[in-house]
């Protein structure tokens, strides 16, 4: 007997995933072999490298094109993705959630049968918790190969009289390539809150996937000290953290400016320059008069001297963080891929829920960052 059109479709569709999540694993494999050998890649692994990433490329073509035609065909995709992760956590079975670009493919990954759900920005739960955004810079995704971040510095015009040559303008352009990194995250979710959940895929997508990894990135930027296991996800205060500048206890609106006169004077642009600390520390900011007699206080309107102020428990108690984010991009690479895994947590009556993403990061300038340690209370002037 033939097979239907909608069989057929789901045929490709497997085959599909599964050439990609296998062009993943190979990158994977090569990323991890050059990290533990830590060298740069041959010529023959690059070669095979970028042949995998376009062939990935395709796929995702491919795949979108396969999704919109199904999106079209069939109103109830939502209901049907929250209906195979219900069946397949009921009978013991994995699935495979990819998040792309357009949409988000559920996969039975042991028998076939894959449905995809196009969800419209699925990244912006993600993006708005991370510090990065609120500053104003963007968190480009997607990436793939060996992204260059390039940063452009000011390049001053010069006033010449008529018929005079213009002089060749050097142009200083910094160019740092970012080496992503895999992260892993297991979110146990108990089987009576899937059973009970009506949105089973918007929990995780727009939940619990954007709250898992938003508190990670931020970790990773703004911690003083590394995260467990990070090699090139590193933000930019680990580096200045053994010899931070010395302030009071209740630093003054003089101790903020020195800060910012120190940064500005290496010649950065502060467009996105912001201060970060934890909210005890804005909260002592908040009751430190700027000077005698005027009522205002150090911290105002969430500003201190003119620049905003964003908190986090992850740089430390007592630290001060200030930096142009500008020089310190994040990207995403790829995509992102769930695993529903209802077997490591069964005797706990749970299921883990467990993400890979790659995602890179580096310091343009370390000179367009500053970190100052307050000093402890009752200590010497």
């Amino acid at each position: 007997m033939p097979k239907t059109t909608a069989t057929k479709k789901t045929v490709n569709a497997r085959q599909l995933v599964d050439k990609y999540q296998s062009n993943c694993d190979r990158i994977n494999e090569i990323a991890d072999l050059c990290e533990k050998e830590q060298r740069e890649r041959t010529e023959a692994e690059t070669a095979e490298y970028n042949a995998l990433v376009r062939e990935n490329q395709l796929l995702q073509m491919k795949m979108q094109a396969l999704a919109v035609e199904h999106l079209r065909e069939n109103a109830t995709t939502v209901e049907d993705a929250n209906r195979i992760i219900r069946e397949n956590v009921a009978a013991g079975r994995q699935t495979q959630i990819m998040l792309m670009r357009d949409l988000v493919m559920v996969a039975d990954v042991t028998t076939g049968g894959i449905v995809p759900v196009k969800m419209q920005d699925i990244l912006d739960p993600l993006v708005e918790g991370l510090i990065l955004d609120k500053v104003g810079l963007p968190m480009p995704t997607g990436l793939a190969g060996d992204y260059i971040w390039p940063t452009y510095e000011t390049v001053e015009a010069t006033i010449q009289g008529e018929g005079v040559a213009l002089t060749d303008t050097e142009i200083s352009m910094s160019k740092l390539t970012a080496s992503p990194q895999r992260i892993g995250i297991a979110i146990p979710v108990t089987r009576q809150a899937i059973n009970q959940t009506e949105g089973v895929v918007e929990m995780i997508v727009k939940k619990l996937m954007p709250l898992s990894v938003t508190m990670l990135l931020n970790k990773i930027l703004f911690s003083t000290t590394k995260a467990t296991g990070a090699t090139t996800l590193v933000g930019p205060f680990v580096a200045l953290a053994s010899s931070p500048v010395e302030v009071s206890a209740e630093p003054t609106f003089k101790d903020f400016n020195k800060i910012k006169a120190k940064v500005l004077a290496t010649g950065v642009d502060g467009e996105h320059l912001c201060w970060v600390m934890t909210k005890a520390q804005k909260a002592i900011a908040e009751a430190t008069p700027k000077d005698a007699g005027s009522g205002i206080m150090v911290c105002e309107n969430d500003h201190i001297a003119g620049l905003p102020v964003f908190t986090t428990n992850y740089i430390g108690e007592g630290f001060i963080g200030l930096g142009d984010w500008r020089y310190q991009p994040m990207g995403l690479f790829g995509d992102i891929s769930f695993i529903i895994d209802p077997y490591s947590q069964a005797r706990k009556d749970a299921v883990d829920f467990v993400l890979n993403v790659n995602y890179g990061t580096t310091t343009l300038r370390t000179e367009a960052f500053a970190l100052a340690k307050c000093k402890a209370a009752g200590a010497g002037a």
